[in-house]
């Protein structure tokens, strides 16, 4: 999970450009987008490496590419870039579109317009989905640069590759390559002259002139090729550009789950397609299966608590034998004496398998697998009580009934009295008692409850005695015990018990005073200060807070905070963990790009759309307002419920004034639909025979 790392405003020009339309074709739509990144952080880095690969290639804000994480004495030992021209000017950053990872990062000088286009080389003999111990796959990233001349005078350039390594590096003149690592080559269609500028690290290395006519344009490119059997191809700008067009044609037939959700707004759209990606690109073979994985940097491997919510997002979207592999491979950290182990002091790890396991077999409707899983959930549900036993008989007298001291995470460290240990193994134990009575275990399913609300009446005496008011009169329950933090602070635990935990009734007074709490502390929409990052934003925790809200049937508030989570993403669809407010000094928290923020946008972005409760189906609860305008349509094919695949669509009418939701029939054990009305109000619809609804907007 986001374990204490160091700490370590740009817009498109148009939305358009994100989404591979022209002008024309977004003004020609129901609606502009409300999403801007108004909010984006000042520095970003995208992924453009292949679903499962390897090699995580990350491009930043600058058009440059980055290697060798961690390596070197630096965040990334190589960078590698191109400057076309002296003193070009940075003018903005897009995708291709958000399913094809292009990196399209524009430039400016005087009478010249400098693109570059950088992706990945799809069409080697590699094969990503195959793990290889010994070897490392051939493996190529290309930088395809178009300067076109817009002077009505011919231009003479001075073209320069900009190779930036700590790492060993030796310019290799007569073989016209730099070799960089001992292994890694990097080769460029124009010719290498000399080593024009060598100051520390970076070094640029002269290309041959650029001639290009007035209103005229020229191409041509810099190859990065990696791997144990090193393929410096495409080695001609033909070639490249042919590459360029395979690159586009792998992409749109990778056989990622995108059309699952279809929303009307294409910022918002374009967001959920670009998450999707992000999760599988950031995906590994391990041990010959694919492992889900938060990031590609200082987040690549998966957590407990990451990876129940990536795993969930994966099984939403249909790929739920897949998103079981990371299931297994969670189970796999069981100890003998039955509890969940990846981190010291992290007792909430066996609530948050307990969870995860009972909502993976909701989601894929497989009771003979969570059958299969009952002992190792049991044997799981018996360590906490264990540890609620430890607490009567230690010495700390905060505790008792609850959980010894833990390490909260998500904003403060240290091994404390505090609520994110018991918030969790809460909610663990809730979801085991549905499992239970779910398998028929109806004695199995008493016993438990009998120990939950034991655990919850202590929780409550505890609640009680630790409640504090903030400086506005709200009253609230710090995570730390002792109250000696913002209130704010690590609150994550707090939203993850409202919801998925569903620990408390709708109508908690405890559950009010906390959300009204963290609404005072809101800049730019969302959660101040909740995070590592006293003084910035932490920006997935938007899901959690808007997930708590919309379960506490604020569907409104929710759908605000999904447009106020879209705008803090970076012009090219992704998120860091935390950054600064606008126009504060950055500092950047955790991996770019963050895929538990990927999988938290998924789940948000579906969940204001359907939402189990209980044995009900409840459908645009959260739908915002704006999706409503005349002629849009909202769609979900075949979205996993615990009531079967959910086919689901909404069209208004061309004037605006009516909507007509049609749904196709729900497995027998979803006791209702129900329909809730912009208005306010609902409307059933038989959960069997699925059918369709017409209402008044």
């Amino acid at each position: 999970m986001n374990t204490m790392k160091n700490l370590t405003s740009v817009t498109l020009g148009t939305l358009a450009a994100i989404l591979g339309l022209g002008g024309r074709a977004l003004a020609a739509g129901p609606q502009p987008s409300a999403v801007d990144f108004r909010f984006s952080p000042p520095e970003w880095q995208t992924a453009i490496c292949l679903p499962d690969d390897p090699q995580k290639t990350l491009v930043d804000r600058n058009g440059e590419l980055l290697y060798h994480y961690n390596q070197g004495g630096r965040e990334f030992g190589t960078r590698v870039g191109v400057r076309a021209v002296e003193n070009s000017k940075w003018v903005e950053q897009e995708l291709l579109s958000p399913r094809i990872p292009i990196v399209r990062t524009h430039r400016a000088a005087d009478g010249l317009e400098i693109l570059e286009e950088t992706f990945a080389v799809t069409d080697l003999a590699l094969a990503p989905t195959v793990e290889t111990n010994q070897t490392k796959p051939s493996r190529n990233d290309l930088i395809l640069v178009q300067v076109t001349n817009t002077g009505r005078e011919a231009r003479r350039l001075q073209p320069r590759l900009v190779i930036d390594t700590t790492l060993p590096f030796a310019f290799e003149r007569e073989a016209q390559r730099a070799q960089v690592n001992y292994r890694e080559i990097i080769t460029t269609s124009l010719k290498m002259t000399a080593v024009a500028e060598e100051q520390g690290p970076p070094r640029a290395i002269q290309l041959e002139e650029l001639a290009i006519p007035a209103g005229g344009r020229a191409t041509f490119f810099v190859l990065f090729s990696a791997g144990d059997s090193v393929i410096c191809k495409p080695d001609t700008v033909a070639g490249a550009q042919a590459a360029r067009e395979r690159a586009v044609k792998y992409w749109k037939n990778a056989p990622l789950p995108f059309d699952r959700v279809q929303v009307p707004d294409p910022g918002v759209q374009a967001l959920v397609d670009s998450a999707i990606r992000n999760i599988w690109q950031a995906r590994e073979i391990k041990g010959g299966l694919p492992a889900f994985q938060v990031g590609p940097t200082c987040y690549r491997g998966l957590w407990i608590v990451d990876g129940a919510f990536i795993l969930e997002s994966a099984a939403m979207l249909g790929a739920g034998r897949q998103a079981r592999n990371g299931v297994a491979y969670e189970l796999t950290f069981q100890q003998p004496d039955g509890r969940i182990q990846v981190m010291p002091n992290y007792s909430k790890e066996n609530g948050i398998v307990l969870w995860t396991c009972v909502r993976h077999a909701q989601l894929t409707q497989d009771k003979a697998w969570l059958q299969a899983q009952w002992p190792k959930l049991e044997r799981i549900a018996e360590y906490i009580r264990t540890l609620r036993q430890q607490t009567l008989t230690n010495s700390s007298p905060r505790d008792d009934g609850l959980l010894p001291a833990g390490f909260p995470d998500g904003g403060i460290g240290g091994v404390l009295d505090e609520y994110t240990n018991p918030y969790w193994n809460l909610a663990g134990l809730h979801a085991f008692i549905q499992a239970a009575n779910w398998l028929g275990k109806t004695q199995c399913a008493s016993t438990w409850q009998t120990e939950y609300d034991d655990f919850m009446a202590a929780f409550r005496r505890a609640a009680r005695r630790d409640m504090k008011t903030d400086s506005l009169g709200h009253a609230y329950l710090p995570i730390r015990m002792d109250g000696q933090d913002l209130p704010q602070r690590g609150q994550w635990g707090f939203c993850h018990a409202v919801y998925p935990g569903q620990i408390f009734p709708q109508d908690d007074p405890l559950v009010a005073g906390n959300l009204a709490m963290l609404e005072s502390t809101e800049r730019e929409g969302m959660v101040y200060g909740t995070g590592w990052d006293a003084t910035g934003i932490w920006n997935y925790f938007a899901s959690f807070y808007g997930h708590a809200w919309l379960w506490q049937g604020n569907g409104k508030k929710a759908a605000q905070i999904l447009l106020a989570f879209a705008n803090h993403a970076a012009p090219t669809l992704v998120w860091r963990e935390e950054q600064s407010l606008r126009g504060e000094p950055f500092k950047k928290v955790g991996d770019m790009p963050h895929n538990w923020a990927s999988a938290e946008f998924i789940r948000l972005t579906i969940h204001l759309l359907e939402l189990d409760r209980g044995d009900e189906l409840h459908l645009l609860e959260g739908l915002p307002t704006e999706w409503t305008g005349p002629g849009m349509v909202t769609r979900l094919r075949g979205v996993a419920t615990p009531f079967g695949p959910l086919d689901l669509a909404l069209r208004i009418d061309k004037k605006g004034k009516r909507g007509t939701l049609s749904v196709k029939p729900l497995a027998a054990n979803c006791k209702a639909i129900i329909l809730h009305l912009p208005g306010g109000g609902t409307k059933p619809l038989s959960p069997q025979r699925g059918g369709t609804l017409v209402f008044d907007l």
